[in-house]
C-alpha cells in the first residue's frame, strides 16, 4: 500500500506539473493573440489564486518527498490516527443556475484517496449494481444512454424520472456510515472504513479563509472533487438499485439522476414507491421541479400525464428515436454566440491591429478564420474538414473521434443540428456587418462581410491572402457534417474509440453536457 501511495503521488504531481505548463501557455497563447488583434500589450493576471495554500498542495515539494509523505500517511491510516488536511473548497457556477461545491484536496490526501478508490471499487465491483454507470471502470454514458434506448416495449411506455434535491451536498452522514458498516453490501478493511469517515467530516476553507485558519467541518453529503465521492454516492443509493432491479421494466441510474421505463401503470406506480419509500429510509430529498414523476411517452395525449418525449443524458428519447434537447440546443448557441462576439466584436472595444483584415490581394479576416478553427475543435474534435470528408468519401481510418458530434454519433434525428447549421450562418453573416460597421466608424478599415453561402463553402477567404503553403479551409464548420462522421465512425467500429465527454466537466465543450 505504501508504495502504491508514493506511485500515485508522483502521478498527481506530473499532472500538476502539466496543468501549470498548459495554464502558463494558455495565457502566453492569450497575451499573443490579443497583442496581434489590437495592437495593445495585454496585461499580466494575478497569479495569488494559483499559490499553492500549504506545502502539501505544491507538486514540487510533494514529488520530491513522496517517500516520506506515503509512509507517514500509511502509518496514520493503521493507527486510526489519519485525518486529510483541510480541503480548499470552491464554488463553481452550473449552467442552469445556482453554484456547486467542489474541494480540492491536498496532493498526498488525494492520492490516498485514489489508491483506496480503486481497491475497494474493483474489490466490490461484482455487487453493484449493473444498471450504476456513473462509477463503473468498464461502463460510460454511452452504455446507459443504449441501455434506455434498447429497452423493447409492446404498446405503452410508462416513465418514471427522479431527481434528488442536492444529492452529494445532502446526503446524510449517518446514512453513509452505516452503509459503509454493512457488510453484506459492500466488503471493506478496518483501514478503509476510517479513510471513508475521515473524508466524510473534513475540514475546509475557502481560498481566502485558508491562510487566517477559519475551516469548517463537513456535516453531511460526499466530498465533491475526492475520488472517495463516487463509491459514497453509488453506496447511499444501493438499496434503491436493488429493489429497482426487481421491480418489472428497465432502469438506467447516471450518478444521482435516474429513469425507469416500464409498461403498466401499476408497475410505474410501484416504481414510483420505490423512490419515495428510500427517501423515507435515506433521509433524501426529491427535487419536485425536476421529478416530472409517472408519465406516458407518446406522441398522443392519454389518459394520464402525456409527454412526447423525455430528456437523459443530454439526449431526447422519443417513439422514433433519439435526438436533440432543447436544453442542449440552447447551450450549444450560447457556447458558439460566445466565441462569436469574443473573437469578431469584443476585442474592437480595446483596440485594433488594422493588419488582421483587409482585401487585398484578396479578401481575408484572421479574427473570422481563428473563429472557424477555434469551433471546429470544439465541433469536430481537432478534426479538419478533409478528415471527415476523407473518412465519409473514401473510408479514410479517423483518430479517436471525439468533440461534440463524436457524443452525439448515437443521434437518429439530425433535424436539430440543420438548425443549429442555419442559426450560425446566419448569425457569423449579421455580426461580420456589425464588425464593418465599427471598423469602418472607430478605425477607418473594413473586413468582408460574407453570405451565408461563403460561409458555407470557405470562398469568403482569398487564397492570394494567405502567405506560405496551401490556404486553409475557410468553411464554417457543420454539425450536420461531424455527424455524418460521427454517425458512420458509431456504425462501422462501434463505440469503442469514441471519446465521451468527461463527468462533471467544468468549462469549455463538455460543460455543455453537464448530466
Amino acid at each position: 500500500m505504501q508504495n502504491a501511495l508514493k506511485a500515485e503521488i508522483k502521478i498527481l504531481c506530473l499532472r500538476a506539473f502539466k496543468k501549470i505548463e498548459q495554464s502558463q501557455k494558455t495565457e502566453e497563447d492569450y497575451k499573443n493573440r490579443f497583442l496581434k488583434r489590437t495592437g495593445v500589450a495585454a496585461a499580466t493576471g494575478s497569479t495569488r489564486s494559483h499559490l499553492p495554500v500549504t506545502k502539501h498542495f505544491d507538486p514540487k515539494y510533494c514529488s520530491r518527498h513522496a517517500n516520506f509523505l506515503a509512509k507517514t500517511i500509511w502509518f496514520k491510516v493503521l493507527s486510526k490516527t489519519y485525518e486529510p488536511a483541510p480541503a480548499v473548497k470552491y464554488d463553481i457556477p452550473k449552467p442552469g443556475g445556482g453554484s456547486r461545491e467542489i474541494m480540492a484536496f491536498s496532493i498526498p490526501d488525494a492520492a490516498l484517496a485514489n489508491v483506496v478508490l480503486r481497491r475497494t471499487r474493483d474489490r466490490n465491483l461484482k455487487r453493484l449494481s449493473p444498471s450504476s454507470f456513473a462509477y463503473h471502470p468498464e461502463k460510460n454514458v454511452f452504455d446507459a444512454i443504449l441501455a434506455l434506448k434498447d429497452y423493447d416495449h409492446d404498446g405503452k411506455l410508462f416513465a418514471v424520472q427522479i431527481d434528488f434535491e442536492r444529492y452529494f451536498d445532502s446526503i446524510p452522514s449517518w446514512y453513509l456510515k452505516k452503509k459503509i458498516d454493512d457488510e453484506r453490501q459492500v466488503s471493506l478493511t478496518p483501514s478503509e472504513k476510517h479513510v471513508f469517515e475521515r473524508f466524510l467530516h473534513h475540514r475546509y476553507a475557502k481560498h481566502s479563509d485558508y491562510s487566517r485558519g477559519v475551516f469548517k467541518r463537513r456535516a453531511n453529503g460526499t466530498p465533491q472533487g475526492s475520488s472517495v465521492s463516487l463509491l459514497l454516492a453509488n453506496l447511499a443509493n444501493h438499496d434503491l438499485d436493488s429493489k429497482l432491479s426487481a421491480a418489472a421494466g428497465k432502469f438506467v441510474r447516471y450518478a444521482d439522476d435516474v429513469v425507469a421505463l416500464c409498461t403498466t401503470y401499476e408497475d410505474a406506480q410501484y416504481l414510483e414507491s420505490c423512490f419515495r419509500q428510500h427517501c423515507r429510509i435515506s433521509g433524501l430529498v426529491l427535487n419536485s421541479k425536476k421529478s416530472l414523476g409517472i408519465a406516458i411517452i407518446s406522441p398522443k395525449n392519454q389518459e394520464l400525464r402525456t409527454y412526447p418525449h423525455f430528456d437523459y443524458l443530454g439526449y431526447r428519447f422519443d417513439g422514433d428515436g433519439l435526438t436533440l434537447p432543447e436544453k442542449t440546443k440552447t447551450k450549444i448557441k450560447q457556447k458558439i454566440s460566445r466565441l462569436i462576439n469574443l473573437y469578431l466584436i469584443h476585442y474592437l472595444t480595446v483596440g485594433f491591429n488594422k493588419d488582421r483584415v483587409g482585401y487585398s490581394p484578396g479578401p481575408y479576416d484572421w479574427d473570422l478564420l481563428g473563429l472557424i478553427f477555434e469551433m471546429k475543435r470544439g465541433l469536430y474534435g481537432g478534426l479538419s474538414e478533409e478528415n471527415l470528408e476523407a473518412f465519409v468519401t473514401n473510408g479514410r481510418k479517423l483518430p479517436k473521434m471525439r468533440g461534440l458530434m463524436g457524443f452525439y454519433c448515437l443521434l437518429d434525428d439530425p433535424k436539430p443540428l440543420k438548425e443549429i447549421d442555419g442559426w450560425i450562418l446566419s448569425t457569423i453573416r449579421r455580426t461580420m456587418v456589425e464588425r464593418n460597421r465599427i471598423l469602418q466608424s472607430k478605425y477607418g478599415a473594413s473586413c468582408p462581410t460574407p453570405s451565408n453561402r461563403d460561409l458555407a463553402i470557405g470562398s469568403w477567404l482569398s487564397p492570394l491572402a494567405w502567405q506560405g503553403g496551401a490556404p486553409p479551409n475557410a468553411r464554417v464548420p457543420s454539425l450536420v457534417r461531424g455527424w455524418r462522421a460521427a454517425r458512420k465512425h458509431y456504425f462501422t467500429f462501434g463505440l469503442e474509440r469514441v471519446q465521451p465527454p468527461s463527468y462533471g466537466a467544468y468549462g469549455g465543450w463538455d460543460s455543455i453536457f453537464e448530466y
